[in-house]
Parts: C-alpha cells; structure tokens; sequence
C-alpha cells in the first residue's frame, strides 16, 4: 500500500463525532476525553446497548461542557443491524442537528465483544462464529457504508478510527475467534483507506488496556494459562482508558501518521 499522509484533525472546528461502544470503557474515554479538548458547539452521536451505559457517558460529558455540547445518545444492538437501520441512524442525526456548518467528521468504530474463549478445533458453532462477527466487523462495514455515502458530500473533513488489537497481528491461544474478527475488520479499513484516499482512517491498537473485557480473560477459566499471562500483565503493566485515549488524540490532533496504517500504543512513546 502506498503511503498517503493525512490531514491533521482540528479540534478547535465544530465536529461531528460518532461512537460506538460508548457505554463504558475505551468507547466511553474517547467520549470524556474528547469532550474536554473539542470545539464546545460539536455533537457527539453515543451509541450502545446499554441506555444506562449512555446515559452514564452523556452525564459525563455533561458536567465538562454542560450547555454546548450537543449529545445524542442511540440504544443499538450491533448483532441484529442492517443498512436499513443504519440509514434511518445517520439521517436522524442529520435531521436533528446542525450540520451545515460541521467542518469535520469523526466515526470511532470502538464496540466489539470478545466471542467464545476455546481452543480453535473446538470452535465449530457456525451460529456462535456468524453472531459474533455480527457485532464485531459486519455491523462496523454497515455503519461505516452509511456514514460515509451521508456525510461525504456534507462535511468536508472525514475521519475513521478502527480500534483493533494485537490479537489481529499476533496470535494467542483461545483468542482466535476474536483474533479472526480483528484481523479482517483492520483489513477492511486498510481497504477504505487505499479506495478513497480522502478519508482520514487509522487503525489504532490501544494496548493492554484494563476493561471489562480484559477483566473478562483474566477470569476465565477456560485457559489456565490465558488467564494467567493476563493477570501477571494486569498485576504490573495494564494500562487505563485515559492513558491510551490521550495517546489515541493526540496522533490524530498532530496527523502522524500514513493513511490505513496500524499505529500501537507503544509504537509511540
């Protein structure tokens, strides 16, 4: 793939953010953090399935810039989405705000779940493999689809972060179900990036990020010795939300980057 640079993104004009996952860890940071640095007449879309996560993050933001922000919050079940759906999404943003004078687009694709911790050779429930890919990549190809073909034409600035994971480059046992989902949704915005090089996208990894998810392995008891590495990485190295979000803007606020790549928490310091 050819290096294209991109465009820095500019937090002092009016935004329109767009995230998923936005109920609670990583998606829910990048919500706060953003909220604190941002243009205070930007809108924020959260989407979720959980309404009381949104509601939670909305509050949140709330008490950062309590009068200027606009806040839309959308309770969505990823696993049962189609285009439909995410057509009606976008046009009631469009409807409902102000976005003639929106000079930049941003679209977080930050939800995922982890899928069945097993043994690769014991993954054979299709139904379990095609719901989750559900979630993890077919709604995020859906969503992106809409946003862009929306807001192309609207706002001159478009952005897209995909939050990937080592997992996608590197493999660990009983982790190949979300590994398979990870590496195939970072290849699809690899793909974006080089068909329309007008689009800003970055694939960013945030590292070894203390969530529910992370919490989730370090728990399991399916693999003694899974869940023994990533507690020993929760006991000395285990990073939070706010430190990997900070390093997550601050690349796109300086434009660091070629477009598509995979950019690590620790390939910067």
């Amino acid at each position: 793939m050819e290096d294209v640079p991109v465009e820095r993104m500019d937090l002092t004009k009016k935004s329109l953010i767009f995230i998923t996952g936005a109920s609670k860890g990583i998606g829910q940071t990048i919500a706060i953090e953003l909220a604190r640095r941002i243009n205070p007449e930007s809108i924020f879309v959260l989407i979720a399935r959980s309404q009381e996560g949104l509601n939670e993050t909305k509050a949140k933001i709330g008490k950062i810039k309590p009068t200027t922000l606009t806040v839309l919050t959308y309770r969505t079940d990823l696993a049962t989405l189609d285009m439909q759906k995410c057509n009606d999404l976008l046009d009631d943003v469009i409807k409902n705000t102000n976005v003639s004078d929106v000079e930049a687009t941003c679209f977080f694709h930050n939800a995922g779940q982890l899928g069945t911790i097993k043994e690769t050779a014991r993954l054979i429930d299709v139904e379990d493999w095609r719901k989750h890919f559900d979630v993890n990549l077919h709604s995020a190809i859906l969503l992106n689809s809409a946003f862009v073909l929306k807001l192309q034409d609207i706002i001159r600035h478009l952005y897209i972060v995909n939050i990937t994971s080592l997992v996608a480059r590197k493999p660990i046992i009983n982790l190949s179900m979300y590994a398979a989902g990870k590496a195939a949704k970072e290849m699809f915005f690899k793909t974006v990036a080089v068909e329309n090089p007008r689009l800003n996208v970055l694939n960013y990894s945030p590292g070894p990020v203390l969530t529910d998810m992370f919490n989730s392995i370090c728990e399991n008891d399916e693999c003694a010795d899974l869940s023994k590495s990533f507690t020993e990485v929760r006991n000395t190295s285990v990073l939070t939300p706010t430190q990997t979000v900070e390093k997550l803007l601050n690349i796109l606020v300086s434009g660091s980057y070629q477009n598509g790549t995979t950019i690590d928490f620790y390939d910067r310091t």
